[in-house]
């Protein structure tokens, strides 16, 4: 009995490693590769065979192949676009919606480890237009893009690295970048359906800050006051090379051309405005008197932000409306004492103004000169200065004299009289200028713009500007 009990132990253990070597064997997951146009792709995760059909993280779609993608957490859907096709997927649906049609898949879309969205590559592939490859050999898929001709011709230069640090939106400026390094701006370029505006910035990556906000798609921002556009989307756009990619989505009714503007300092800022052949010229001359007489010149003070549009906030937590009013204030209270000047206040108190009323409030009243007083803000806390901008030639001789006399009073460095396609110093008629007085990130500046000797100083030397100018003085 015992002579027969130790082979059959033996046999035992034997079939007991086989079959566990099967078990491993099976359960060893294949990692298929992908190919797009014979270029081996290296996505972040992944891409696995589920029941004979190959998923591939959505972030190889928006990444790699430069389809804009979309994912909406609320109702598990991703949808997918390029210039002809839009396809909706749903988490474990296995019903896509192509251009608002119904479309039965073999395998739905999957949320790995609860971050992943995963997509069934042939089908998503085959609906935007690519050939769709498998190699059974190699377990590999080829994709085959066929050459965009709306696609951006620009070629990166090889020596060219920067990394985007900030994108963010700003009622008087538009969209605001901020950057390490060198980035430089391709030329906009326009798509319909829907109406877009895509800006590309070739050899750029994002600081690991914004990176990590995509989560396998872009991120979006809503716009809510902006006569142009109702959301920018920023993404990944290709990673060979590094390509960054801000999307522009425009109100259906309003086309709208792009102003891209890099200050060198780290900052592109991108305006919108009606669409024009040319750049906007206006000649008109600036108010010149020897002899003011009894001439009354309206001059409106614009206090930026207010209400529920707080503005930039300082290093100290205060926000910039109450630095702008507050100067506002001052400077109106010394205008009251000239006889040549009656000083109008767009926004005489803390509480929301829109760009448009602003303007309209200055051409009802007849405004001679408009001046609208900010604070600056950047997410390097050691950028600091004082920096005027204007619009319209007509403006640039006012934005000269007051920045000359805004300068000494805040002491701060000095950054200039600069273009800017801003909305105030656009659409008004008269000459406007912005004032961005100081940096409320930097603790410097924040504290000369938080001080009231300082405020009374600025208000002093903003009225000096507008008697010199006005030839008051």
């Amino acid at each position: 009995m015992k002579k027969k009990f130790v082979p059959i132990l033996l046999f035992m253990a034997v079939l007991f490693t086989l079959f566990t070597g099967v078990g491993q064997a099976a359960t060893t997951p294949v990692v298929p590769k992908l190919y797009l146009n014979d270029q081996l792709l290296k996505p972040y995760d992944d891409p696995q065979i589920v029941n004979d059909f190959t998923l591939v993280p959505i972030r190889v779609v928006s990444e790699n192949m430069g389809y804009e993608v979309n994912w909406a957490a609320a109702t598990k859907t991703v949808t997918i676009h390029n210039d002809q096709n839009v396809i909706v997927l749903t988490i474990d649906n296995n019903i896509a919606l192509v251009n608002n049609t119904k479309v039965q898949m073999d395998m739905s879309a999957k949320l790995q480890k609860g971050r992943t969205t995963m997509i069934p590559i042939r089908f998503v592939s085959e609906q935007l237009g690519l050939t769709v490859k498998w190699d059974q050999a190699s377990q590999s898929v080829y994709l085959y893009k066929a050459a965009d001709p709306e696609e951006p011709s620009t070629t990166p230069d090889p020596g060219q690295t920067g990394s985007i640090t900030s994108i963010q939106y700003d009622s008087s400026f538009g969209i605001i970048i901020n950057y390490d390094g060198k980035v430089t701006a391709n030329k906009p370029f326009k798509l319909d359906s829907p109406k877009r505006i895509v800006i590309d910035f070739p050899n750029a990556t994002y600081s690991d800050n914004l990176s990590s906000q995509f989560m396998g798609a872009e991120t979006r921002i809503p716009v809510a006051d902006n006569p142009y556009i109702s959301m920018f989307r920023y993404s990944v756009f290709s990673t060979n090379p590094a390509t960054a990619r801000l999307v522009l989505d425009l109100n259906t009714d309003k086309d709208a051309d792009a102003v891209v503007q890099d200050n060198g300092a780290g900052v592109i800022t991108i305006g919108l405005t009606d669409p024009v052949t040319t750049p906007p010229v206006d000649t008109t001359t600036p108010p010149v008197t020897t002899d003011p007489g009894t001439k009354v010149y309206n001059v409106v003070i614009d206090a930026g932000h207010g209400g529920t549009d707080p503005g930039a906030q300082s290093i100290n937590g205060r926000w910039e409306k109450e630095v702008n009013l507050a100067i506002s204030l001052k400077v109106k209270a010394l205008l009251d004492k000239e006889k040549n000047i009656k000083p109008l206040l767009s926004r005489p108190e803390d509480k929301f103004v829109t760009l448009a009323d602003r303007v309209t409030f200055a051409k009802n009243n007849k405004a001679d000169i408009f001046i609208s007083i900010h604070a600056n803000s950047n997410p390097t806390s050691s950028v600091s200065g004082t920096e005027t901008y204007y619009t319209r030639d007509n403006s640039k001789a006012l934005a000269n004299v007051i920045h000359k006399h805004l300068v000494k009073a805040t002491g701060l460095k000095d950054r200039g009289v600069k273009y800017g396609n801003l909305h105030v110093t656009r659409e008004t008629t008269m000459p406007a200028i912005l004032l961005e007085t100081g940096f409320l990130s930097n603790k410097g500046d924040s504290d000369i713009l938080y001080s009231d000797a300082a405020q009374n100083k600025m208000a002093s030397e903003i009225v000096a500007g507008i008697k010199e100018y006005l030839k008051l003085s």
